[in-house]
């Protein structure tokens, strides 16, 4: 991938994570973190493009970081982490996937349908793999069973 593709993707995450933040009323004081949130994690993208050719390890470790960063500026900012979680996220949502997706369905294209549709569900199983795991383990440490399972005091 060249510099300017690179550069053109994490811009328009910044792009789009801010106007997601500014369409969904997120609080003046947490704009600015909720829009540099989006824009990690498309550098975290892009870096997992070089690295990787499937689309669910693509995505992976985006989720992954997106959800580190909206659980660390829940606790800095004492606010809710789906407020980052959705700004950090957003760029990642394959739309433009899901649309092509369903319009070779509509059109009767099965081959490119079904390839459409492998795409777009490893793209979203990275995502929820990568959400679903630090939400639980976030969990599992805030509510003490951490403690329990290696039997610390």
């Amino acid at each position: 991938m060249e510099l300017n593709e690179a550069l053109r993707i994490v811009f328009s995450g910044l792009v789009g994570s801010g106007g997601f933040a500014l369409f969904f009323r997120v609080r003046k004081s947490r704009i600015l973190w909720a829009t540099l949130g989006g824009g990690l994690t498309c550098v975290v993208y892009v870096i997992s493009m070089k690295y990787f050719d499937h689309e669910f390890f693509q995505n992976l470790f985006p989720a992954l970081f997106g959800a580190i960063y909206s659980e660390v500026m829940a606790r800095v900012t004492k606010s809710p982490n789906t407020t980052y979680l959705a700004c950090s996220i957003i760029p990642l949502v394959p739309g433009g996937k899901l649309y092509y997706t369903m319009y070779y369905f509509i059109i009767g294209e099965m081959d490119l349908f079904s390839e459409a549709l492998k795409q777009t569900a490893r793209i979203s199983a990275g995502l929820a793999v990568g959400i679903i795991t630090i939400s639980v383990f976030v969990h599992i440490v805030n509510h003490g069973k951490f403690k329990q399972i290696y039997d610390i005091e």
